[in-house]
């Protein structure tokens, strides 16, 4: 979040272009001296899901093939469901079957060990070249840095989360003020514009709990406003083979993030009846006008979501407050959608220029415009990002200026992260305590730094 298939069994084929190939046969060449042979064209094939990736992928092979007739895309879309294409993808990229070029979730679980294993090609020179270490977030950078220093992908596209939607109008009828840039600066106000919130009738924040994700996207939010930049990056990679914790999940700052989450719950932050509400109904809830607040990501500010399901509620939006005054509370960051080239197919001097091309500012800013998803790029113009709505328009330079940090349950190895999702909903359900949350994780990350 595995049996062994090829490509062509595997993957439904999509291509992508014009035709097919020009192909003559000739019995005698010789005996027609006066023909021109069109050069055969050279192809270039990609592995992909459905979705925006495959939407990203054939929008832009067109420019691509347009710019560069002597070469074909050949899209392979992923059918199944998309845990199918998780599992089997680690095997396609080992086999002799390999794409040239694919997409895939960059983490610190499927994805760090096909690159451990030394079957992608290190694009350092390319972050350099192309100008990437420049254009994309440090936070972005630094989960594409493998333990071994190299990169071996780069990111396609960013969400961000978690963010508060909230209503003006509930907020003007309880008399909560919305936050001066975009955050309460303490605990203590939050929790005063949710006293406020319910005293006026209001439901403050509603999500759908029975989903651990969720959650977990609040402990990310509140980790990062109670650890150092130090201390965050050592619970994102103290569980990597041979590494020695700074810093234990049975400690602070992590145990101070597990005491406030409980906090919340224990304070009412929360919709009544959270804990057993899946994440449309958590939704549901803000659309009806019954709570204040909804959280989620930067994907919800959106057509298919709350533009569509509310078009005429008037919302803002603010992340999670500050907490410890000297850490400055930021976005968290999702940049996960990698592209990658297989180690050593017969084109990787063209999965380099098409990576090249479709990252570009160019077509990145082209296929944001045409909403098919917000590229990673921190230079795309307002003309381009406003296409997206404007609470992600608004939200987007922002990101440089408030800042973007990693969720902690993005890098860390799947185990891990769904041991998490099991148990904060335990946690605020009052089956465990918080005492009993550190060493259950730590158990699992030890597990993996001895393997």
């Amino acid at each position: 979040m595995n049996k062994k298939l090829s490509r062509r069994t595997f993957l439904k084929s999509t291509a992508v272009g014009a035709g097919g190939l020009l192909a003559v046969t000739l019995a005698d060449r010789t005996n027609f001296p006066r023909i021109v042979h069109a050069a055969q064209k050279r192809t270039l094939t990609i592995t992909t899901i459905a979705g925006s990736p495959a939407s990203h992928l054939q929008f832009a092979s067109k420019s691509f093939m347009a710019a560069n007739p002597d070469i074909e895309v050949v899209i392979n879309v992923a059918g199944g469901a998309e845990t199918e294409y998780k599992g089997s993808f680690p095997q396609l990229v080992a086999s002799s079957d390999k794409p040239d070029f694919a997409w895939y979730w960059v983490d610190g679980r499927q994805y760090q060990d096909i690159a451990n294993a030394g079957l992608l090609e290190p694009l350092d020179d390319m972050y350099t070249s192309e100008g990437w270490d420049k254009a994309l977030p440090q936070s972005v950078i630094n989960t594409y840095t493998s333990p071994d220093g190299h990169k071996y992908a780069v990111c396609e596209s960013i969400v961000w989360y978690p963010q508060v939607y909230y209503s003006r109008e509930a907020f003007k009828k309880a008399g909560v003020e919305e936050p001066k840039d975009h955050y309460f600066k303490s605990l203590d106000e939050f929790y005063a514009a949710c006293d406020k919130l319910r005293a006026a009738g209001y439901e403050p924040i509603t999500i759908g709990g029975k989903e651990g994700w969720i959650i977990g996207h609040t402990h990310d939010a509140l980790l990062q406003r109670v650890a150092t930049d130090d201390q965050l990056n050592d619970l994102l990679t103290n569980w990597r083979k041979g590494s020695t914790p700074k810093v234990r999940f049975t400690d602070a700052p992590w145990t101070t993030a597990d005491k406030l989450l409980l906090e919340f719950g224990q304070k009412k932050v929360f919709a009544e009846g959270f804990l057993g509400r899946s994440y449309a109904e958590g939704r549901a809830l803000f659309v009806q006008g019954k709570a204040a607040m909804y959280q989620d990501g930067s994907w919800a500010a959106s057509e298919p979501i709350l533009y569509k399901e509310a078009p005429k509620l008037d919302f803002g939006w603010m992340i999670y407050p500050q907490v410890d005054p000297k850490i400055q509370p930021k976005f968290l960051l999702y940049g996960g959608n990698g592209f990658m080239i297989p180690k050593g197919g017969p084109n990787v001097d063209l999965a380099k220029k098409f990576m090249a091309f479709i990252m570009n500012k160019e077509q990145s800013e082209l296929a944001t415009k045409a909403k098919i998803m917000v590229s990673s790029r921190n230079d795309i113009s307002a003309d381009a990002i406003k296409e997206s709505g404007p609470h992600v328009a608004e939200m987007f330079p922002l990101l440089k200026t408030i800042g973007t940090a990693t969720g902690w349950d993005d890098p860390v190895p799947a185990d891990l992260a769904e041991r998490s999702l099991i148990l904060w909903p335990d946690l605020l359900g009052g089956r465990i305590t918080v005492d009993q949350v550190g060493p259950e994780l730590e158990k699992v990350a030890d597990q993996h730094r001895k393997e």
